[in-house]
């Protein structure tokens, strides 16, 4: 058990260090050099950087020492200590990975895979446990002690970022930077709902095979009852699952492979305690 607690701690620090080198990939070899920005903390750096030319790997550092400070005042340690490593590594990765376009010097496929790249690095740290710091960080903060979201929050500051983006580049830039945002939130969401669990509830006239199907396929424990039904007064089985929401279609496809009329539902499980494995 020990040893499985390690290899998943060198996991998660590897991704939050993979996340970061691909945050600074899509600032620094396709948003910055386009004349585009970034989200949060990134973005702030990348204006100042364009007025005073200051390094965004140094400012990023800097501005985020205050924010780590209250973060690990009232936040968990765990988050605090990922995010201090992302920061160290997202400030070496923006420091010397070259500002220029090494990929495209096409604006509209700078901006959309900048957004991608970007933001699926940050996706990556926070299903480990930590995130980019940055207004990551303040937004929890503020989510925890005022009833403000931290989505809210990060478009609050988005929102800014854009329209700073239009004074200081043109009109059409500021649109760019809004399509970056929008498929790099997209993507963002896409990589977290994937990796989300699911509580699935099955009614169905043949529990017994679905339930052995159900453990020969996802590895998974199931749990069942008797129940009737309302409307047909029949005897029915109800079985209960938690997967995770890549696994979906593969679920259905088992069931109806069995029973074409048993009766699917999921909803989100948002925390999951127990014998249950969580993979991508």
């Amino acid at each position: 058990m020990r040893n499985k607690g390690k290899y998943r701690i060198v996991i998660e620090i590897l991704s939050i260090i993979f996340g970061s080198l691909l945050i600074a990939i899509g600032a620094n070899t396709l948003l910055l050099p386009a004349n585009l920005l970034s989200g949060g903390v990134i973005g702030i750096c990348m204006i100042l950087y364009h007025f005073f030319h200051w390094s965004v790997g140094v400012q990023y550092f800097i501005y985020n020492i205050p924010l780590l400070i209250l973060g690990y005042i009232h936040l968990g340690k765990k988050f605090i200590l990922y995010t201090i490593l992302a920061v160290i590594s997202d400030t070496i990765f923006l420091h010397f990975i070259p500002i220029r376009l090494m990929w495209t010097d096409n604006i509209i496929l700078a901006s959309i895979f900048g957004g991608i790249i970007s933001f699926a690095g940050g996706a990556i740290m926070l299903r480990v446990g930590g995130s980019n710091g940055g207004l990551d960080v303040l937004g929890r903060i503020i989510a925890k002690h005022k009833n403000l979201s931290i989505a809210k929050f990060g478009l609050i500051v988005n929102l800014i970022i854009v329209a700073i983006s239009a004074v200081i580049f043109d009109v059409q830039a500021a649109m760019f930077t809004i399509l970056s945002l929008y498929v790099g939130a997209k993507t963002y969401e896409s990589l977290l709902n994937m990796a989300e669990r699911s509580s699935v509830i099955i009614v169905t006239d043949k529990g017994e095979e679905i339930s052995e199907a159900l453990n020969q396929a996802f590895h998974r424990g199931v749990t069942s009852w008797e129940a009737l039904g309302a409307y047909s007064h029949s005897e029915k089985q109800v079985i209960l699952c938690v997967i995770v929401n890549i696994q979906w279609s593969e679920l259905c496809q088992t069931v109806q492979r069995i029973d074409d009329h048993a009766f699917i539902s999921a909803m989100p499980a948002h925390k999951v305690i127990g014998n249950f494995k969580n993979t991508w």
